[in-house]
């Protein structure tokens, strides 16, 4: 009858020095990596606009699911839903059902910003000590509007990262090297843009308020006992962290960059069948890159507005909370200059990361410190578990490096980059035996952060509806709440303000408009094309 009472029959056995409960893990993966999928078909604004209020099937499991807190505690759905949903996945045992419910209104979850989270409660008819009775929905953003633009942000313009979050954990749960929660049920419609992934709970240790004002900075913090979850934590507060910051981002670039190596290893799996249900930039054709000899970026008359509106923000609006040298008029001609330049190779750009296979490998998009749940061993040893898998695929490594740092202190990331680079290419070595250059993946991180640039100068007036232009003239310090706390849920706002200082200082201490210069003599050299 297969490995336990009730599950799905397998001719495998379950060797002696595998628990239970990871054999079924591993088995239910093997499972749906096999399970056929239809190709996700891109989709517009107006799908999500026309259809967000629609019910549709998913388009793994082909049944309807809720996308709301509301309709699974509704008679629509409710633990008769949970139960064939779990069934369906594989996730609990078929002689086993969801009795009850329960919600856990009490404890609202802000942190993210792309799509909403809930906790609930269930009850089995058969108690089971190996299955969660505590677990977490996550969820799209609904379409009001104070959410509306992170809605159609992540299910339209990120597309479709849902689907590869879910994929992480219904596929690869069992050969990821690092602890993640236990995935119970995930779908998404291509019709609708609607999902829903269920996991366990996270226990973390302090699920209170965290301290957005900042008055705990610069205090001692006390390590917890071992293996005990700290946090959550949340992003740009790296003063809430109870260690070193440096520890914490060391810890995020090791697991990362061990998790690309084995994949690049081929130990996640089948390179080949894991990598058709995630992006894959390994052996994209140089045609598809759209490259010639004029710009390929955003068109000038469309940039210099933007850039201009940033430049405001930070020398004007807003110049309390950047560096003095913002407000100089050589740094912003130089600024300006160096985005027209890098924006004129935007398709080179991604070529040129991307033309090494080397350096392109699967792995998490986005290994924030909220991202994450950290805990320490016996030895006071910092170890991690990951969740948020959206933008899981294989693209360079050095592109991933600024997403994984990009939310960090610049002070920290300045003093401590060359220990990230080092971790990275030893450990990379170390898990798959290649050899990649320290300084190249420095290039790559400085450029990606510029090219984040060109999305936060866009979302000026996104800041404006968050916290209107003339309350900046008040705010003193990155520690006002009108613009530290999270704003509808959502830490957009104060990571914005802070990302947007960390490469204006890049720019200026990193002498990023030299690497622009640079890159672009190598580019045009290799390419054998002419200067634009």
């Amino acid at each position: 009858q297969g490995i336990a009472k009730g599950y799905p029959s397998t001719e495998e056995q379950r060797p002696d020095d595998v628990p239970e409960v990871d054999w079924r893990i591993i088995q239910r993966c093997k499972k749906e990596i096999k399970r056929k999928v239809p190709a996700w078909k891109q989709i517009t604004n107006d799908t999500v606009t026309n259809n967000h209020t629609k019910t549709k099937k998913g388009m793994i499991y082909q049944m309807t699911f809720p996308w709301t807190e509301k309709q699974l505690h509704s008679p629509d759905f409710g633990a008769e839903w949970l139960t064939k949903a779990f069934h369906t996945a594989g996730s609990i045992p078929l002689d086993n059902r969801v009795s009850k419910i329960v919600g856990q209104g009490q404890y609202k979850i802000t942190t993210g910003n792309n799509g909403g989270k809930f906790l609930f409660e269930v009850e089995y008819e058969k108690p089971d000590e190996t299955l969660h009775t505590k677990l977490f929905a996550k969820i799209p953003h609904s379409m009001d509007k104070e959410t509306m633009s992170d809605r159609l942000s992540s299910s339209v313009n990120k597309q479709p990262m849902e689907l590869w979050e879910i994929n992480s954990s219904r596929l690869l749960e069992a050969t990821l090297p690092v602890k993640i929660p236990r995935f119970y049920f995930g779908d998404i419609s291509n019709d609708t843009s609607n999902w829903i992934l269920i996991t366990e709970q996270v226990p973390f240790h302090d699920p209170s308020p965290l301290d957005f004002a900042g008055k705990t900075r610069g205090h001692p913090k006390q390590q917890l006992p071992a293996y005990q979850i700290e946090g959550p934590y949340d992003k740009c507060m790296d003063w809430t962290l109870r260690g070193d910051p440096a520890e914490y981002y060391l810890a995020l670039v090791r697991s990362g960059t061990r998790m690309g190596a084995l994949s690049k290893a081929g130990k996640l799996g089948d390179p080949k069948l894991v990598a058709k249900h995630f992006e894959n930039r390994e052996d994209v054709l140089i045609e598809a890159y759209g490259m010639r000899p004029d710009n390929t970026g955003q068109p000038s008359n469309m940039l210099a507005p933007k850039i201009n509106m940033g430049i405001e923000f930070f020398s004007s609006v807003a110049s309390a909370l950047y560096p003095a040298f913002c407000s100089d008029s050589s740094w912003q001609e130089k600024f300006r200059a160096t985005l027209f330049k890098l924006n004129a190779y935007s398709a080179e750009f991604q070529y040129w990361l991307h033309t090494d296979n080397d350096y392109i490998c699967m792995t998490h998009q986005n290994m924030n410190v909220d991202n994450a749940y950290f805990w320490r061993t016996e030895t006071g040893e910092l170890d991690l578990g990951v969740f948020d898998w959206g933008g899981m695929g294989a693209r360079s490594i050095g592109f991933k490096l600024w997403w994984w740092l990009y939310c960090g202190e610049f002070d920290d990331i300045n003093a401590n980059m060359d220990k990230y680079l080092e971790c990275m290419v030893d450990t990379y070595h170390e898990f798959c035996g290649l050899k990649l250059d320290k300084e190249v993946l420095r290039i790559m991180f400085i450029l990606t952060a510029l090219t984040q640039m060109f999305g936060l100068l866009a979302a000026i007036g996104q800041i404006y509806r968050m916290c209107p232009k003339k309350d900046f003239a008040s705010i003193k310090d990155r520690y006002d709440p009108r613009i530290g706390e999270n704003i509808n849920g959502k830490s957009t706002l104060r990571l914005y303000i802070q990302v947007m200082n960390t490469v204006c200082r890049i720019v200026q201490d990193w002498k990023a408009d030299e690497v622009v210069d640079d890159f672009e003599m190598r580019l045009c050299d290799s390419l054998k094309i002419s200067k634009k």
